[in-house]
C-alpha cells in the first residue's frame, strides 16, 4: 500500500480548499501559457520556447508541492530510497534515449487535412523537456486532490469517478484552442480513463506516483510515434 492510512478525518472544508486551489493553479497555468505564446513569439510554444516554459512549469510544480506538502506526506513515494532513486534514474535514461536517439530518426510527417493539426504534430525533441515538467505539475495537482478525498474517507471507486470526470473534462477545453475534434475527443477519452486509474495507483501501489507519472509521460511518447507512422511523408 503506497499511501499511509489517515490518523483522523479532517474537516470537509479541507477537501473543498484543495479542490479550489487545484482548479485555480491548473487554470492559471493554462491561461499563462496561452498568454505567453504570442508575447514570446512562440507559435509552437514548447518547440519555440522550451527553456522558458520548462522554468515556468518548474515554478508551478514547486508552488504546488509547497502548498500541498503535508498532503503529499501521506504518500510513501515521497521518502527517498535507493530503489526509488534507481527507478527515477532508469526513467531518465529511457526518456533521454527516446528524445536523443528515437525522435531524430522518425520519418518526416505531412498534413493534408482541412482542419489544422495540433502543436504536438510538429513536436521536436525539445518539446519533451517542458512537457515532462508540465506532466509533473499535473500529477502533483491530481495527487493532492486524490489524497485529500481519501483522507476525507471517500472510497476509491467514488474518487476514481470524480477524478476521471474532472481530468477528462478539463481536456475538453482543448477545443477552445485547437479546431480538431478528433484530437480533443481522443485526448479527453484517454484522460478520463487515465483519471480513473490514478487514485488506485497512488493509494494502493508502491511507488504509485512514479508509476502514474511514467504512464502519463509514456502516452505522449507513444502518441508521438503513432503520429509519425500515421502521417509519414513516405507513406
Amino acid at each position: 500500500m503506497s499511501a499511509k492510512a489517515p490518523v483522523s478525518r479532517p474537516p470537509r472544508r479541507d477537501l473543498v480548499r484543495v479542490g479550489v486551489v487545484v482548479f485555480a493553479l491548473w487554470s492559471a497555468s493554462s491561461w499563462l501559457y496561452f498568454w505567453l505564446e504570442p508575447v514570446l513569439g512562440a507559435q509552437i510554444g514548447y518547440n519555440d520556447a522550451p527553456l522558458t516554459f520548462t522554468v515556468i512549469y518548474g515554478l508551478w510544480s514547486l508552488v504546488a508541492f509547497l502548498i500541498f506538502r503535508r498532503d503529499y506526506g501521506l504518500l510513501g513515494d515521497i521518502a527517498a530510497s535507493w530503489g526509488r532513486i534507481a527507478l527515477v534514474l532508469g526513467g531518465l535514461i529511457v526518456a533521454t534515449t527516446y528524445v536523443l536517439a528515437v525522435v531524430p530518426n522518425l520519418p518526416e510527417v505531412t498534413w493534408d487535412h482541412p482542419n489544422a493539426p495540433v502543436q504536438f504534430f510538429y513536436a521536436t525533441g525539445w518539446y519533451a523537456l517542458p512537457k515532462s515538467v508540465e506532466i509533473l505539475f499535473q500529477q502533483l495537482l491530481v495527487a493532492a486532490l486524490v489524497i485529500a478525498a481519501w483522507r476525507q474517507g471517500y472510497g476509491l471507486g467514488r474518487i476514481s469517478l470524480v477524478v476521471a470526470i474532472l481530468f477528462g473534462g478539463f481536456h475538453l477545453t482543448l477545443g477552445l484552442s485547437y479546431p480538431n475534434p478528433l484530437y480533443v475527443v481522443r485526448y479527453s477519452v484517454v484522460a478520463t480513463l487515465f483519471g480513473a486509474m490514478v487514485p488506485f495507483l497512488l493509494v494502493r501501489l508502491r511507488n504509485g506516483f512514479l508509476i502514474s507519472y511514467a504512464l502519463h509521460w509514456s502516452y505522449y511518447a507513444v502518441d508521438y510515434l503513432a503520429i509519425h507512422m500515421a502521417f509519414s511523408a513516405a507513406s
